[in-house]
């Protein structure tokens, strides 16, 4: 006679071990690599004509808008927005929720080299998952045109920062 024996798939043996032997807080810690649940919808974009009005205007009152370049440091210390600051996705850390340092500002403009960079994108969707978007105030806002269209069109931008190795 021959006994049939209860086979465990490995699947089931591995989130059985992920589980019981301490694997969950690592699947905690991993949770803010999760995709986000926030739809393209939830995200506001603004044209070069508004994002002009918003600079200008933040030249005159100073909490009215930050602008975030959301590219790598490298291309950002290249040239930027005058007063924008260089933050990437990983920066927001949704344990934490908003910083009021930045909520202090009605509008916050993110920015990428140009309208198809992912990370512009990826970035708002962060933001409002962190709380950055009121109930009824939308402040994170997405400027389609980019690094590239606000250089090509002669706006004030910050000039290259010259490294020790330029000298």
């Amino acid at each position: 006679m021959v006994k049939k024996m209860h086979m465990i798939s490995r699947n089931t043996l591995t989130a059985l071990f992920l589980i019981v032997g301490g694997g969950f807080p690592t699947m905690l810690m991993l949770g803010g690599c999760a995709k986000s649940n926030i739809s393209d919808r939830k995200i506001d974009y603004i044209d070069l004509t508004e994002a002009v009005k918003l600079y200008e205007k933040q030249q005159k009152e100073n909490d009215t808008a930050l602008f975030i370049d959301t590219r790598k440091p490298e291309r950002f210390a290249q040239g930027h927005i005058p007063g924008a600051v260089n933050m990437r996705t990983p920066d927001i850390d949704l344990r934490y929720g908003a910083d009021p340092a930045i909520t202090r500002y009605k509008n916050l403009i993110l920015y990428g080299e140009n309208p198809g960079q992912a990370s512009t994108h990826a970035m708002a969707k962060r933001m409002i998952e962190a709380g950055y978007n009121g109930f009824a105030k939308k402040r994170v806002k997405v400027y389609l045109g980019g690094w590239v269209e606000w250089e090509i069109t002669g706006l004030p931008i910050t000039e290259p920062q010259p490294t020790p190795e330029d000298e």
